[in-house]
């Protein structure tokens, strides 16, 4: 009962830190989002240190100075103005640094009573920019989107 109880704090936990990168509030980036065919595309990036060791643990993220944390999460695009439904994906990316050196980034989804999410966890330098290039093909679509956009990283 104890172990079920952990588990059940742990997903709150991660619940209210994705909660909080969501509307901004954390020493992270943003939360960005795109809109195409049909689909709202949620996208951020957040230091690994944010996310509580147990649920870390629970999702196999290493927790470190130097590891970063892309979260991406896919959803219908509602008419109401109101969250749609999640959707699965293939989501495939990599990240590359100044050097040029390229990094391929390893998701894994995560399936949430009302959400779906996919994580990323990559390592970064004291100081660097980072190169994001993800593929994603939401499971009902024969498209595939490429989200690319630019982070800066100071430890």
């Amino acid at each position: 009962m104890l172990a079920r109880g952990s588990a059940m704090l742990a997903r709150v936990q991660w619940l209210l830190v994705m909660l909080m990168t969501m509307v901004g509030w954390s020493p992270c980036q943003a939360d960005q989002a795109i809109q195409w065919q049909g689909y709202d595309i949620h996208y951020t990036t957040l230091s690994s240190r944010l996310i509580p060791a147990d649920v870390a643990k629970l999702h196999g993220i290493i927790r470190a100075d130097n590891r970063m944390v892309t979260n991406l999460s896919i959803r219908k695009t509602s008419k109401t103005g109101e969250k749609g439904d999640p959707v699965t994906a293939s989501i495939h990316g990599t990240a590359t640094n100044l050097l040029n050196q390229q990094s391929v980034l390893d998701f894994t989804e995560v399936l949430e009573p009302n959400a779906i999410y996919y994580l990323a966890n990559q390592l970064v330098d004291e100081r660097d920019t980072l190169r994001y290039s993800i593929s994603i093909q939401p499971q009902s679509s024969e498209a595939t989107y490429l989200l690319e956009f630019v982070r800066d990283y100071y430890q």
